[in-house]
């Protein structure tokens, strides 16, 4: 993070401008200006590289990542367009551009948090003459027509059942009545804290404080700084009025639909975060802020400590002996070297908060000491894919068999890497049994039964383990395990 002093050396150079500048120069300007390119840049990526959601997100192939993309591309290039600051005659192109390829690439929230962000924006500034500008005719028929070619496309290649599958019920069907992920409307409003860890208690309160007008907000002494107060700006600036409709508009539209998830939240971070940066060139650092901060150095320092204790062997949890029987990886060194590092980062950086008064490097030190540890664990990678997927058990089922699954999440996602339908009995150990029992005694042609479980079940259902007697030797990969049964 940045301390007031780093904003009050950068308002020479355009950063944030001095108190006697007008109103217009005061509000920090969009980023990519060159002046104000590297302390934004740092504060921004600082933050949201080591968000809980986004830093997982980074490192999972999904299509989440790419929406969000081209989702900040949109609304970064209405912006360039509403401001002209850095406007580019392509713009009036691009902006439809980037709301298709956002639909493209995952579906109807790419299609609707662009417009939507964009609409409430106008909306809120009373600027109704921009609905026809930018979001009219041209801009909606470039998306139709690049839709259309799409659709096209997609009708050669799967027939109409594949399009009402894809628009009907991949998209309406789980917005109004999921049939999987169905949760209740406040879902988003608890999910978003644990997303934005470690900085929820930071971003979170910015947001909050640039939703309450100025007029309410007290003057408070700069954290860390020599400066004594800093008097809040009484007028938002059109990008943080931009940033906050995006933000909760899109929170929002998703909060109505039925089917949630926390990673539907990652397109609204980018904004989120950049809020921050934005609030504090108008507002000032509040008093708050260090220990929003300074909360999670302590939390860190205390589960960091805890979990070497565990890990090391000096303290004995049961419940968390268990967990460490089955994912055995988290005893590896380059495991425990990066929680060491973490908890070093985070006792140097409370140290610097509470003797130094500043929350720049303790807000530093608790995105390095994340990054260090995930650095640190990456080295196991190869011992942690056989828990992230089915891959490498899928590997082991033999050739020609049925496969059959029980006690499994998301068991359908097999399928791919066998070539070949599965039959999932979710959690009914007992019809499995009785299929298998019926089987045999209908005297068909002998056939065998590849029948894939998690070991922590095998170890627990008695039921499972009688069944298991009946097969092959039991093939072990990570926390699963395969048996194959010969049906005469």
């Amino acid at each position: 993070m940045i301390s007031k002093t780093d904003y009050s050396t950068t308002s020479k150079i355009g950063l944030v401008p001095s108190a006697s500048d007008s109103a217009a120069k005061r509000h920090v300007p969009p980023l990519g200006a060159s002046s104000a390119f590297f302390p934004r840049v740092q504060l921004t990526t600082q933050t949201i590289l080591t968000c809980v959601m986004f830093l997982g997100t980074m490192v999972v192939l999904r299509m989440d990542m790419l929406m969000c993309l081209f989702i900040t591309l949109a609304i970064a290039t209405f912006y360039r367009m509403y401001s002209g600051e850095g406007a580019r005659k392509s713009d009036p192109v691009m902006l439809p551009v980037w709301i298709f390829l956002a639909l493209f690439t995952k579906g109807p929230v790419g299609l609707l948090m662009p417009p939507l962000a964009i609409a409430v924006f106008l909306a809120v500034k009373r600027d109704w003459k921009g609905f026809r500008k930018y979001l009219g005719l041209k801009t909606w028929g470039i998306i139709a027509g690049l839709a259309a070619i799409w659709l096209t496309c997609v009708w050669f290649e799967g027939g109409a059942e594949y399009i009402d599958n894809l628009l009907f019920k991949q998209t309406m069907g789980r917005a109004v009545n999921a049939f999987t992920h169905a949760k209740p409307f406040w879902f988003y409003l608890v999910s978003i804290w644990w997303c934005l860890a470690p900085y929820c208690l930071l971003l979170i309160g910015s947001l909050v404080v640039s939703l309450i007008p100025a007029r309410h907000l007290p003057s408070d002494k700069a954290a860390g700084t020599s400066d004594s107060s800093h008097t809040p700006s009484s007028k938002r600036s059109d990008l943080e009025i931009l940033l906050l409709c995006a933000i909760v508009s899109t929170i929002v539209m998703l909060s109505c639909f039925s089917s949630k998830l926390p990673i539907y939240l990652v397109p609204v971070f980018p904004f989120i975060v950049y809020l921050l940066p934005v609030l504090l060139g108008r507002t000032g650092e509040r008093r708050w802020m260090p220990w929003a901060v300074g909360i999670f150095n302590v939390l860190f320092i205390i589960v960091g400590a805890g979990a070497l204790l565990i890990l090391l062997g000096a303290v004995s949890v049961p419940a968390v002996n268990e967990l460490l029987n089955e994912y055995s990886f988290a005893r590896e060194i380059p495991v425990i070297n990066g929680i060491i590092l973490l908890t070093i980062a985070n006792c140097i950086g409370l140290w610097f908060l509470v003797k130094r008064k500043c929350w720049n490097i303790p807000s530093f030190l608790l995105g390095a000491g994340l990054l260090l540890a995930v650095f640190s664990a990456s080295a196991i990678i190869r011992d942690v894919n056989p828990y992230i997927g089915y891959g490498s058990i899928c590997a082991k089922v033999p050739e020609g068999t049925q496969v059959a699954t029980v006690f499994l999440h998301r068991p359908k996602n097999i399928d791919t890497y066998i070539g070949r339908q599965i039959t999932d009995y979710g959690k009914d150990c007992d019809k499995l049994a009785e299929d298998i029992g019926e089987a045999s005694a209908s005297g068909s042609e002998a056939r065998h039964l590849t029948i894939v479980t998690r070991r922590s079940r095998l170890e627990s259902e008695p039921l499972l383990q009688e069944i298991f007697k009946s097969g092959t030797a039991v093939i072990h990969s990570g926390p699963y395990c395969l048996t194959t049964v010969t049906i005469r």
